[in-house]
């Protein structure tokens, strides 16, 4: 596959806002025309999982007010009780006091990590498998994963505006009122790669 390709049909997802569904047709396209494996996935579940756990964990552990930017990233893990260990894709939410104007390496200089803040996706799972018994990596990876949790962040920021543009004033441990927060960045990435602006949010 054609780095350039790949890298230009994920920003053109960013800039033209594109669906889950119709996102992944196009990263399937790239995959037949290179004669490359597709996990047949379903995006409808995939995003269901994804906006269910990012929702469960801001109503839990709510951004606080310093933070600027929203990093999900993805990184191979492991968990002791998953699966004997074995290595996993995994995205996970973090949060910045810096924007992407203030310090080009925003997103490795996190504050905000929850503890609710990784997350296993099943169709993940089916796609690290057939990474691993095609003995593909590198390109492959960023198209696959990166592509998609592109188009997941990009739609979970849409319906979840509110959430994500609100934070909790604290007095005496508990929470007194809501207010709202001017803007917020988001960036998706492998730990080991180029970071994808996504977006900002803003209240006006």
């Amino acid at each position: 596959m054609d780095w350039n390709e790949i890298n230009n049909l994920l920003n053109s997802h960013i800039k033209q806002n594109k669906a889950v569904s119709s996102g992944y047709e196009q990263i399937k396209k790239v995959l037949s025309d290179n004669n490359l494996p597709i996990a047949q996935i379903d995006t409808n579940r995939i995003l269901k999982e994804f906006q269910d756990w990012l929702k469960e964990v801001l109503e839990k552990e709510p951004i606080p007010k310093e933070i600027k930017s929203i990093y999900f990233g993805l990184s191979e893990l492991s968990f002791p009780d998953i699966d004997d260990g074995q290595s996993k894709t995994t995205i996970y939410i973090a949060g910045s006091k810096f924007s992407p104007d203030e310090d080009p390496d925003w997103n490795c200089d996190t504050e905000y990590l929850p503890k609710r803040r990784y997350l296993l996706l099943d169709d993940f799972e089916k796609i690290d498998n057939l990474k691993s018994e095609n003995e593909l990596s590198g390109d492959y990876e960023v198209l696959v994963f990166n592509g998609l949790l592109n188009l997941l962040v990009a739609h979970a920021i849409k319906d979840l505006k509110s959430q994500f543009l609100t934070y909790k004033i604290k007095k005496f441990g508990l929470f007194e009122s809501i207010k709202d927060r001017e803007q917020l960045y988001f960036g998706v990435g492998f730990d080991s790669g180029d970071t994808y602006l996504i977006g900002q949010l803003k209240t006006k």
